[in-house]
């Protein structure tokens, strides 16, 4: 009997092991949903159940995006999760078309609310909002209105894909807001029936904003988690700001997570203090089906980690992970000092956060590129452009002369100014035929240091405060200059889809910044007369 031990455990392990790769991943390891690709996941807490909503990805080959319907999970403790199926079809609305995407369900009232994006019909070209209805979290779901909740001539704006990914929240006061777009976010109230707008639209400039905003409260701390940093050029990474009220002020507090794992999309989703964890729902594209379908752009993945909170309310930044929450929650860290984002010369006062999304320049400016700054300068320009550069130029030529007083600029997002990313203001006299020398007219030939924290897209005004009088004659063509080191994240300032200014152009290293026609474009730009 001695000598057949040795054979018999061998024989045991091989089974074990067997068994263990038969199992698969441990429930709650990422992807967490297996059976499909799955994008865009929108959690609703309902008792003792979660009920996952997310959109179904489709594509082939290299589509780029294919979803044609929303499916439904649960699950009673966030690892083991049932597929319920299709829940809703953009068909369903007869005037939709097509486009399952992001998409959330609440409850009020006893009845369940599902807020969706889809391509609206010819009637009202581009995304729409639309809201169905049911009396049970898996349906069946109906449209609720018969009409698109919200579609591009809600919300007029030099985007044409802006009015996507819906979130809702219901305060405790009973206060339902619905918040969405892309690359502006726009929030508003929701009527107590949760089917109509109940008063104006707001634009809330938050930094690096581009799409997917999820609202959650928690401990009177309201939150807003976004994916950012699209439209600067870089995969989508989540960020997140605070605030008191729905009302604001919005703080924002850094990023959540860094980009997902081959995916250029991430898009959040909360779960908080359920049966004593807290949870960050997102997407990746890391999942291999058995049929040898590989995750794509368009063929996401849904995964989960643990979200952590601090003393202070801030969010731990989540690690992504493929164990997930199979494993348990991370040790919790102090909270890191603070950015320091330097000190701008003397010579110079930085006024920020003014006027987000701004419609018209404060004042009586001297020259102006754009009379409408969020209209006519929409799209953002960094350092990082095409592949890495060092210098953001707009000429400009006065009418009449004007001693300076203030430069304001239609600017926002990046990190800030920082250990490795400072940030330096130049103003160059070019010459009456504007190819001068460029003799400074402002701290030599290295410009200012100007710092700059980070801010949602809106104007960054900069007053000349200290040194001898700027002069700039009528006539003389000038070059107003951003300086950083190339490829730097300091700031994205925002120019024109078309040459708006006729006085001058926006260059990048000297070389002109050009529209899809090959014509100049121009940076939203104001200069202010020095007050007496």
């Amino acid at each position: 009997m001695t000598r057949l031990l040795p054979p018999l455990t061998a024989l045991a392990a091989s089974l074990l092991l067997g068994s263990a790769l038969a199992a698969g991943p441990a429930p709650g390891s990422n992807p967490l949903l297996r059976d499909v690709f799955t994008a865009d996941p929108a959690p609703l807490v309902d008792g003792d159940t979660v009920y996952l909503y997310v959109g179904h990805d489709e594509a082939r080959g290299k589509d780029m995006f294919r979803m044609n319907e929303w499916l439904a999970y649960s699950s009673r403790d966030m690892k083991t999760w049932t597929a319920h199926g299709p829940m809703l079809r953009p068909t369903d609305f007869k005037w939709a078309v097509a486009d399952a995407w992001a998409a959330q369900v609440v409850k009020r009232n006893g009845k369940y609310y599902f807020y969706v994006t889809v391509q609206h019909d010819d009637s009202h070209p581009g995304k729409a909002i639309g809201v169905a209805v049911g009396d049970h979290p898996l349906g069946p779901f109906r449209d609720a209105r018969g009409s698109a909740l919200i579609t591009d001539a809600t919300t007029p704006a030099p985007y044409g894909w802006n009015d996507i990914d819906p979130t809702v929240f219901v305060d405790d006061d009973g206060t339902a807001w619905l918040a969405w777009g892309n690359p502006v976010l726009y929030l508003a109230r929701l009527k107590p029936n949760m089917i109509e707008l109940d008063g104006a639209i707001e634009k809330i400039a938050l930094p690096n904003y581009t799409e997917g905003p999820w609202i959650s409260k928690r401990h009177g701390i309201y939150y807003m988690t976004y994916a950012a940093l699209a439209h600067q050029g870089f995969n989508e990474h989540l960020a997140y700001a605070t605030a008191p009220s729905m009302r604001g002020p919005w703080t924002y507090r850094g990023l959540l997570t860094g980009p997902a794992k081959n995916s250029y999309t991430i898009h959040p989703g909360i779960v908080d203090d359920f049966k004593g964890g807290s949870y960050l729902i997102a997407h990746n594209a890391a999942l291999t089906l058995p049929d040898g379908q590989t995750g794509a752009l368009g063929r996401r993945s849904v995964t989960i980690e643990h979200l952590l909170y601090r003393p202070d309310g801030s969010m731990q930044p989540v690690v992504q992970t493929e164990a997930g929450i199979s494993q348990p929650p991370p040790a919790l860290t102090p909270a890191p000092p603070p950015v320091d984002h330097g000190r701008s010369d003397e010579r110079l006062r930085v006024v920020q956060f003014e006027q987000g999304y701004p419609q018209a320049w404060p004042g009586r400016p001297a020259l102006a590129s754009v009379t409408s700054p969020f209209d006519e300068a929409p799209d953002p320009i960094g350092f990082n452009h095409t592949g890495g550069i060092s210098r953001i130029t707009q000429t400009f030529t006065p009418t009449a002369d004007l001693t300076l007083g203030r430069i304001s600029l239609y600017a926002g997002d990046g990190q800030g100014t920082q250990p490795g990313q400072p940030l330096r203001l130049a103003l160059l006299d070019l010459g009456t035929n504007g190819s001068g020398p460029g003799a400074s007219l402002l701290g030599g030939d290295d410009g200012l240091a100007l710092a700059y924290e980070p801010q949602g897209p809106g104007l960054l005004h900069i007053d000349l405060v200290g040194g001898p009088p700027v002069l700039l004659k009528a006539g003389r063509r000038y070059a107003l200059e951003l300086r950083a080191a190339k490829g730097a994240a300091a700031i994205y300032a925002r120019v024109s889809r078309r040459d708006v200014y006729a006085g001058g152009e926006a260059l990048v290293d000297g070389r002109p910044l050009l529209d899809k026609a090959g014509k100049p474009v121009d940076l939203g730009f104001a200069l202010y007369a020095r007050e007496p």
